[in-house]
Formats: C-alpha cells, structure tokens, sequence
C-alpha cells in the first residue's frame, strides 16, 4: 500500500512539475521573444498590461504543453526508470524537446514583426532557451527525485533475505 501512495504522490509531482515548467517556458518566451516589451510597462494602463500578460504568458504555455505533452512525458517516464536525477541530463532533455518543437508552428507566436522576424535561427534559439528554463523548473520540482519511488536492489534483497546482517 505504501508503494501505491509513493507512485501517486510522485505521479503528481511530476504533474506539478510539467505544469510549471510549462508556465516557465512560456514566461521566458513572451519575453525573450518580445511579445511584451519593458517599455511596455510604462506608457500601457497597468490592467491592460495585466491581461495582456496573463494571456500572453497562459496562451504561449498551453501551446507548449500541447505540443510537448507526450514527448516530455515519454522523456520523463525514460528518466524515472533509469533513475536519472542530474541537471544536466533535464536541461539537455529540454532542450532538445524544444529543438524538436521548433519546427511546429505557434499560431501567433512566431515573431513579432520586429527586427527579428526574418531570423528563423533567433526563434530557434529562443525555443531552445525557454525548453532549458523549463526543464531547469521540472528538475527543481520533480527531477532531483527520478526513480526515488522505485524499490531499490537492497530493499529488494532485504524482504527476500538475501542479504545477511
């Protein structure tokens, strides 16, 4: 029963975890994109900025957690089994799970238009950046504790009385 409570408690840890990573990445995205500029803040009504970035930060995350939805947690279910708990393997995941994304569409994210908007490797960059930020989140969260709900060999060759005192 213990082990149960374990795999539900991690299940939603690592919910959590995606769910913020999303909402990190999609933060990062509306700003280095520059879908809201800091001189935005000062010369916009403070509620239309509010909405403006609410919406902004919300859509851009649900589009990334629709596109990366199975293939993050595909990732992350490769990581839970082979216990693997370092940053760098996150990071890396993120961004090559943002890289792979990069070549799906956001309606209306693309660029804003700016002096960037014909630099297709800038959007790809960025991509990249907001995967890393966002795995970098889920590591926080959920990633330091891959595989910690998984029986150990020990435990195992202890209720088989394997191993002797």
């Amino acid at each position: 029963m213990a082990d149960i409570l374990r795999l539900i408690v991690r299940m939603f840890a690592i919910s959590l975890g995606f769910f913020a990573a999303c909402l990190a990445s999609g933060t990062a995205f509306v700003f280095l994109a520059r879908l809201v500029v800091p001189a935005d803040f000062g010369r916009i009504d403070e509620l239309e900025l509010t909405v403006t970035l609410a919406v902004g930060i919300l859509g851009v995350s649900s589009l990334f957690a629709r596109a990366l939805l199975l293939p993050a947690f595909a990732v992350i279910a490769g990581f839970e089994f082979l216990k693997l708990r370092d940053w760098l393997s996150h990071a890396l995941a993120g961004g090559l799970l943002a890289l792979a994304a990069a070549s799906l569409p956001l309606a209306g994210t693309g660029s804003s238009g700016g002096a960037d908007a014909a630099n297709p490797a800038w959007d790809i960059a960025i991509r990249i950046a907001c995967g890393i930020i966002g795995a970098t989140l889920y590591w926080l969260i959920a990633g330091r504790n891959a595989g910690r709900w998984l029986p150990s060999e020990r435990a195992k060759a202890n209720e088989t009385g394997d191993i002797e005192a």
